[in-house]
């Protein structure tokens, strides 16, 4: 297993592939200005800003992963409010997050109308 986010479990084996690529962490802080007459502006540090972190996952019948099944899973929990831990390497990031944006690209349909293959950019916000 490489990690998880709530029940979607990133892991990869000879019968199933579910993992992410592109994987971007970002932090940052609040600071307020005080602006003075005929002096440089001070600055108060205010607190940290909420984590960020956004990837791709690549989703392909072929490797043993439903991708319209896990596309209609990450939607709800982005729509429904769900907050979950996130763990990469047994080492959880953070504290819990919320997904903040789902977008799928729909990248092989049979002629059937079965998606086989997908990949999803996924947006998650640090909830505290």
């Amino acid at each position: 297993m490489i990690g998880y986010l709530g029940d979607v479990v990133f892991s990869t084996s000879s019968d199933r592939v579910f993992s992410f690529r592109n994987m971007k962490v970002s932090a940052s802080a609040d600071w307020g200005e005080h602006k003075r007459i005929g002096q440089k502006s001070q600055w108060e540090f205010l607190g940290p800003n909420a984590g960020k972190v956004s990837f791709e996952i690549v989703l392909d019948a072929n490797y043993g992963v439903e991708p319209r099944k896990e596309i209609e899973k990450l939607i709800s929990y982005s729509e429904s409010g769900a907050v979950n831990a996130l763990v990469i390497g047994g080492k959880r990031i953070g504290s819990r997050w919320r997904i903040t944006s789902v977008s799928s690209a729909w990248n092989c349909i049979t002629s059937s109308g079965i998606l086989t293959k997908a990949s999803v950019s996924l947006t998650i916000e640090e909830y505290q």
